[in-house]
């Protein structure tokens, strides 16, 4: 506890673990090292001069002393011409919507909405301002979501995804064609959306495996 009464929690003996730390990292670097120098996994020695960090590290090579190493060579100039050219080649970025034209879309959605409500049974009306309600508040809760964030909401997507295949499959076969066809296709979308999202996760989980 300090003169301030707050309780630390931690190790104590942060030296002594040091050398733990250490040899790992050292042992990581030496792996790594003779990855590059054996790339055909063979126990073969390959050097290779064009390597900055083979060339580095290489004092001797068929009796001839190769110490002290080249200078990298480093280009101070700017590349400017080299991005502007890149920039040039690339396809023109995607415009922002125009507000004009979001007024439009949201005017024709509200109407089609209206539309779905006035030809609808008296049941299904509640069902249709509930599913209004989610597509607007989704909306604005994944829009003002950063795109690095976007993949752990599949999380959540996948758990709604769940619900409406299970939704779908209770109503199959159960009333009207109709029906039955909107239910095969919610399920299906679902499901594809379902097995998107996992295909996306280990492809996320497979960057932090070791090879």
């Amino acid at each position: 506890m300090t003169a301030n009464g707050v309780t630390i929690l931690g190790y104590t003996d942060l030296a002594g673990r040091l050398p733990t730390q250490a040899s790992q990292l050292f042992g990581q670097n030496l792996v790594n090292l003779m990855k590059l120098l054996t790339p055909e996994k063979d126990g073969q020695l390959v050097l290779d001069f064009e390597d900055v960090v083979q060339r580095s590290i290489c004092i001797v090579r068929d009796g001839e002393l190769t110490w002290p190493p080249p200078p990298v060579p480093v280009s101070a100039a700017p590349a400017a011409p080299v991005a502007a050219a890149e920039a040039a080649a690339r396809p023109p970025d995607k415009q922002p919507m125009s507000s004009q034209r979001k007024y439009t879309l949201t005017a024709i959605g509200a109407l089609i909405f209206f539309l779905l409500v006035a030809i609808s049974p008296t049941a299904l009306v509640p069902h249709l301002t509930v599913f209004a309600l989610a597509i607007v508040i989704g909306y604005y809760v994944i829009g003002n979501v950063h795109h690095a964030l976007h993949t752990p909401l599949m999380s959540v997507t996948n758990a709604i995804s769940g619900i409406i295949v299970v939704g779908g499959l209770l109503e199959l076969g159960r009333f009207s064609t109709l029906i039955t066809i909107i239910s095969a296709v919610a399920t299906l979308l679902a499901s594809i959306n379902i097995f998107g999202g996992f295909s996306v996760t280990r492809r996320m989980l497979a960057m932090f495996v070791r090879s």
